[in-house]
């Protein structure tokens, strides 16, 4: 078992409907994330990028497993009572099936319990899937990062979600 589930495993209650799972980020699931990775994003992580989240203190890393298959993670860290969620994506096979609202609802549920009252984005301008996902959870646009995505100089929107 990793660190973090021995630690914190009382706090994380696994969302199962059906055979579908959510749980927290492990070594063993880098390979299928990293193949989401590629397929989801222009710039994709690296494998050293997602094993330093993994070992931040801030950060919490979730997957969401179907049948044993990792089909998305979503990564977060936190600060006091704020959430940025860094990167998030779900296979795209997988996708306007549900699971993307399922996991973020988990992640931010998950938060809730630890105090956090505001959540934190960057999204690109043109990912509208994205975007009315963050909007259907009431995430609002506050702001907008010029030239932010350096491998399109495309611009990004800061979106927040308070629940004071």
């Amino acid at each position: 078992m990793d660190t973090i589930d021995t630690i914190e495993k009382h706090h994380l209650n696994p969302v199962t409907p059906g055979k579908t799972t959510i749980r927290y980020m492990k070594k063993r699931d880098i390979t299928e994330i990293l193949e989401i990775e590629r397929q989801s994003f222009i710039s994709p992580w690296t494998a050293p990028m997602f094993f330093e989240s993994m070992s931040s203190p801030i950060y919490k890393n979730f997957v969401i497993e179907r049948d044993s298959m990792v089909i998305g993670y979503i990564m977060l860290y936190s600060v006091l009572d704020e959430a940025h969620i860094t990167n998030f994506a779900i296979r795209p096979s997988h996708r306007k099936k549900g699971y993307g609202t399922r996991l973020l609802s988990f992640a931010i549920d998950y938060y809730k319990k630890k105090g956090v009252t505001d959540y934190f984005l960057e999204v690109r301008e043109k990912n509208h899937d994205a975007i009315n996902l963050y909007r259907s959870f009431n995430f609002m646009v506050v702001g907008k990062r010029k030239r932010y995505y350096s491998d399109t100089n495309e611009d990004a929107l800061i979106m927040h979600l308070s629940l004071r």
